[in-house]
């Protein structure tokens, strides 16, 4: 993520270096203006609106208020997993990525964006955001345990894997995200260039923790005017998307979808502890390590039983859980309807692998 984001921080200063030549969001107008004509730029913002001005380039309403609708679907991979209950009882060594054997998860995310912006500069653009989101996640799961040196010849591996994964029905829950960003455009005639940044925070009723998120990408496009003077902005690029705090996330949970599927791993593990206490017992007695083998099964069928127990009791389970998105990077197309100087039409869409990004929203710009 280091290296994506000191690329878009150089492109930010090549386009700002460049637009000492060219104005952003602009058009120069085609008529030829009395040099003895001074046009007064009305508003406060941006710095160095009059200067556009002069140079008769129009730009848009310096603030705005955008309201969009936002889909994501990303899939995780669960590079750490650990769950415990209320008294403290830490079953690490029995459920973890290992033995739950995790296959796919997707996290999928949907609701309102706000957004409040303004051109700070020309071709600067900063804004502040605040989303309230329905998301899911859906886990896939095929327990197993790999056991080494079952016998006195050595190297024996038994592996006992359930025929078919599990999958999490999806687990609902809400956020909250609140963040700030900006944008940098560079445009010359009726075509255009920008890269944008955002960072953003978000809290859950799952989550102990905020999670902070970074986006970044980079657009090119043209826009075509109308006779209407409606304009429309064609556009393509890249999306990347990351966590910033590579921390644990810790929580606790009690929902009959997770508790289901919970019960039948916990179930599946007992059936392959089960095997392998028949495994051992076959053996002659005089099988090294034998005794201690059959004690440690034996003890684990115990806590495999007390785990079945609560959460058969719906007692919620602690988890402290890592996560990490297996593409990061998503290609982008979109457009913006400017069906006035106040209102306009943005929609957007995006997708890698599996990963899927839909937006669409309505924009009110205004000055003062």
């Amino acid at each position: 993520m280091k290296k994506a984001f000191r690329n878009i921080v150089v492109l930010l200063f090549l386009i700002l270096y460049c637009s000492s030549t060219s104005i952003a969001l602009g058009k120069k107008q085609d008529t030829v203006q009395d040099s003895t004509a001074v046009k007064k730029y009305p508003y406060v913002l941006p710095i160095w609106g009059q200067k556009v001005a002069d140079r008769n380039i129009d730009l848009q309403l310096p603030f705005g208020f955008n309201v969009s609708y936002v889909y994501n679907q990303m899939t995780l991979d669960l590079t750490h997993f650990s769950m415990n209950f209320y008294d403290g009882e830490n079953l690490d060594d029995i459920l973890n990525p290992e033995t739950l054997n995790f296959q796919e998860t997707f996290a999928t995310a949907n609701g309102i964006n706000i957004r409040a912006d303004a051109w700070i500069f020309p071709f600067l653009n900063f804004y502040g955001l605040y989303t309230r989101n329905s998301a899911a996640t859906k886990v896939s799961f095929q327990p197993q345990v790999v056991e080494t040196d079952l016998g006195p010849n050595g190297n024996l591996m038994e592996i006992r894997t359930l025929e078919k994964p599990i999958d999490v029905d999806e687990v609902t829950f809400s956020t909250n995200s609140f963040g700030f960003g900006s944008t940098a455009v560079y445009g010359i005639n009726d075509y255009f260039a920008s890269v944008d940044g955002n960072i953003s925070w978000s809290t859950s009723d799952l989550l102990e923790q905020t999670v902070t998120f970074f986006v970044g990408s980079a657009r090119i496009g043209r826009r075509i005017v109308f006779k209407n003077n409606m304009k429309l902005s064609i556009y393509f690029g890249a999306m990347y998307r990351d966590f910033v705090n590579k921390e644990n996330n810790t929580g606790s949970i009690g929902v009959p979808e997770l508790d289901e599927a919970m019960s039948r791993a916990i179930d599946g593990l007992t059936v392959i502890n089960d095997e392998q206490i028949v495994l051992w017992e076959s053996l002659p007695d005089a099988t090294p390590g034998k005794d201690d083998k059959l004690a440690e099964l034996y003890a684990r069928d115990a806590r495999l039983t007390y785990a079945q127990n609560r959460v058969d009791n719906a007692d919620a389970i602690n988890y402290d859980i890592k996560k990490e998105i297996v593409e990061n990077w998503s290609t982008q197309i979109g457009y913006n309807f400017e069906m006035t100087e106040n209102w306009m039409i943005r929609g957007e869409i995006g997708y890698r692998n599996d990963q899927k990004f839909f937006m669409t929203g309505l924009q009110y710009r205004f000055g003062f």
